[in-house]
C-alpha cells in the first residue's frame, strides 16, 4: 500500500470517529426520541389531602409548546411546603425542568437561562402527564418565585407556566 493511500484511510477513519462522537453529542444534548415517547406518572401526596393546607394555587397557560393542568402548594402538617402538579400534560422534550421564577420579571417567550436570576430549580420534571409533587425548600419566596415554569435548557424555552395566587 502507497504512503498517499495509507494517509488517506488514517484521514477517512478520524473523520469517521469525530463524525460518530459529533453526532453522539446531538442525540445526547436533544434527546430527539423524547418528542415521540410520552411518560405518565400518578404520584399520590405526601401525606393524606385532608391532612395537607392549600396555600398558593394557578394553572398552567402554554408558551412555547402545549401545557395544562394546574400547580398547588400545599403546608404539610410539620410546616414544609410540597407543590404538586395535578391533571398535568405537556409536549414531552429532552430534561424538562421544574422552576419557580419572578413571574414579575419574565415574559412569554423569554429563555428564563438569560435575564431571571430570581429562579429556583426544583430539579428534573419526573413525566410530562399525570400527578407528581415536588418538596419545597423552606427559604422559598412566593411574593417573589411566584410562577412555575416548565423549562427546556436544551432548547433554551418555556415550555409553559402556573402563575401562583394565595388560595
Amino acid at each position: 500500500m502507497s504512503e498517499d493511500a495509507h494517509k488517506l484511510d488514517k484521514r477517512r477513519v478520524v473523520w469517521s470517529v469525530l463524525a460518530l462522537v459529533v453526532l453522539f453529542g446531538l442525540w445526547y444534548a436533544f434527546r430527539p426520541e423524547k418528542l415521540f415517547i410520552n411518560k405518565k406518572v400518578d404520584e399520590a401526596p405526601p401525606a393524606t389531602l385532608a391532612r395537607l393546607t392549600p396555600v398558593y394555587t394557578g394553572s398552567f397557560h402554554s408558551d412555547a409548546r402545549e401545557t395544562s393542568g394546574r400547580a398547588t402548594v400545599y403546608q404539610q402538617p410539620n410546616g414544609s411546603r410540597v407543590l404538586t402538579l395535578s391533571n398535568f400534560e405537556t409536549s414531552n422534550g429532552p430534561a424538562l425542568q421544574v422552576v419557580l421564577l419572578d413571574g414579575g420579571t419574565f415574559s412569554k417567550g423569554q429563555d428564563i437561562a438569560q435575564g431571571n436570576a430570581d429562579k429556583r430549580d426544583l430539579g428534573e420534571l419526573k413525566a410530562d402527564q399525570g400527578e407528581q409533587s415536588y418538596a419545597l425548600p423552606r427559604d422559598v419566596d412566593f411574593n417573589r418565585q411566584n410562577t412555575v415554569a416548565i423549562y427546556c435548557p436544551g432548547l433554551h424555552a418555556v415550555f409553559g407556566t402556573a402563575k401562583l395566587e394565595a388560595f
